[in-house]
């Protein structure tokens, strides 16, 4: 049985607020002029219970809106909202539907059962709904327009209701829609006589299967029976087959006695065979020895002839074999004495060849040493120049300033014929070297004649040179004033 408790509505179409509790027992009358807004009550119950206006024509322009309410709204406002308690039994719902206009419908439904913890709120409309329908007994609104909740000025339309439409709504008020639900649901149908058809065939099968034990001990016998008659002819075979084995060992001792006596004479028969090839082979050695005997004398004779060569012959080719031994011996010693000789040769050739070689290295060494003395001479030459020059030319400084980095140059490759110098010494007179850097050092030379002749120095002091044509390798220092300094530093030049 459903019961309304409460009741509360908000700006639902000509109520503004409005906020109802039903009593438990007796019955309500509401009461009020034209337009008031009793009808405006009755749909919003329908409303909160199905979530739609009862209304046929309002229902068609909605549902073309695509299911917005908008005009069950009161006019001027934003949303509706209509709240509805009612129990079914021991299950009480609150239903709680709004309207936003421009936006749709929401609901809010809360289940509770007596003794039960709340259930989850369901927000979902079709969710909601259908938990409504469900909790009511399955009575959707057609079926409560159709009989108990007659809009206004609708009266007409339960008299035009067909029969069967009437039969359904009796049904869905009177519960009898379960029962044809479960009618149609237990209907035999072709399905499930093919299920009793496969059942009736697993039931024989069952059977069968309980037949099985009995039949497999009758098997079992029988095949006891089988066993027993085919022992019985096999001892029967097995009797005859021991008569036929006696028979044919009896038989095999006969043709083994014979094969014995067989042996024997193919034992004998083969002594013979033997006897006849030894008799014949001493038959062939007396052939031979009677050819011998007529052959010694003539073997006796060559005999004697070779004893006596053997008395004659026999020591003078010792005595040539002792001397060939002896010649080949002597030749053997010969051909080493060569070998060495030919050694001792080579050795001498080559302590010749480092001797001559040592004599060079010698020569070149006081060659050297007669440079080096050169060198030093012209060291001390040059530095008593410098003096000289530093205290006669302090006022050509500038000039020495302009000229210093053409002679950094000069410098430069003085270093290089001094790396080249002293490759030189390392390669013990190179030749070919010695005439190239000799060229270059002429170059140099004439180099240093220009610039010399560029400064015209007061003196006119020439500056110590090394004829590269008529001189050995040695070491020059020039004297060259550097800015920044008092002193003039010596750059050292390498000739060869």
């Amino acid at each position: 049985m459903i019961i309304l408790k409460h009741l509360a509505v908000e700006r639902f179409r000509l109520l503004r607020e409005i906020n109802l509790h039903f009593p438990q027992r007796g019955s309500i009358l509401i009461q009020g002029t034209n337009e008031a807004g009793k009808s405006t009550l009755f749909e919003s119950i329908y409303f909160a219970l199905y979530g739609e206006s009862h209304a046929s024509e309002r229902k068609k322009h909605t549902q073309a809106a695509d299911g917005r309410y908008d005009d069950l709204i009161l006019y001027g406002e934003n949303q509706a909202t209509v709240t509805l308690t009612l129990t079914i039994g021991p299950t009480e719902l609150t239903i709680e539907r709004s309207i936003e206009r421009g936006k749709g419908q929401g609901v809010v439904l809360m289940v509770r059962k007596l003794g039960m913890p709340a259930e989850q709120l369901i927000t979902n409309l079709e969710a909601a709904n259908a938990r409504i329908i469900a909790e009511i007994g399955h009575i959707d609104g057609a079926t409560l327009r159709n009989s108990c909740f007659i809009e206004q000025k609708a009266l007409s339309r339960l008299e035009h209701l067909s029969g069967s439409e009437r039969e359904a709504s009796l049904r869905k008020l009177l519960g009898l829609e379960k029962l044809t639900r479960l009618a149609e649901q237990f209907k035999v149908t072709a399905e499930d006589e093919r299920l009793l058809a496969e059942c009736a065939e697993l039931l024989q099968l069952a059977e069968v299967q309980n037949r099985i034990p009995e039949l497999s001990m009758q098997l079992g016998q029988l095949e006891a029976a089988l066993d027993a008659v085919t022992v019985r002819e096999d001892l029967s075979e097995i009797s005859r087959l021991e008569a036929e084995i006696a028979e044919q060992d009896l038989t095999l001792e006969q043709l083994q006695h014979k094969r014995a006596e067989l042996k024997g004479r193919q034992n004998r028969i083969q002594q013979l065979k033997k006897a006849q090839s030894i008799l014949d082979e001493i038959i062939a050695a007396y052939e031979n020895i009677a050819k011998a005997q007529r052959q010694l004398p003539e073997l006796e004779r060559q005999l004697a002839d070779v004893e006596r060569r053997e008395r004659d012959e026999l020591p003078a080719l010792e005595q040539r074999v002792r001397d060939l031994s002896d010649l080949s011996r002597s030749f053997g010693t010969l051909e080493r004495l060569a070998a060495d000789l030919l050694a001792a040769v080579n050795t001498i050739k080559g302590l010749e060849q480092q001797l001559k070689q040592y004599q060079q290295i010698q020569e070149q060494l006081a060659d050297l040493d007669d440079q080096i003395m050169q060198a030093h001479l012209l060291v001390d030459e040059v530095q008593q120049s410098q003096h000289e020059i530093e205290t006669q030319h302090r006022s050509a400084r500038p000039q020495l300033e302009a000229r210093l980095q053409r002679l950094q140059a000069l410098s430069a490759r003085f270093t290089a014929v001094e790396e080249a110098g002293q490759a030189y010494a390392r390669r013990q007179a190179n030749r070919t070297q010695a005439e190239e850097n000799g060229a270059e050092l002429a170059k140099v030379h004439a180099q240093l004649q220009e610039t010399e002749q560029e400064l015209k120095l007061p003196n006119n002091m020439s500056w110590p040179l090394i004829n590269s044509k008529n001189s050995t390798p040695s070491q020059l220092l020039l004297p060259v004033e550097l800015p920044r300094h008092n002193s003039a530093s010596l750059l050292p030049v390498s000739s060869c």
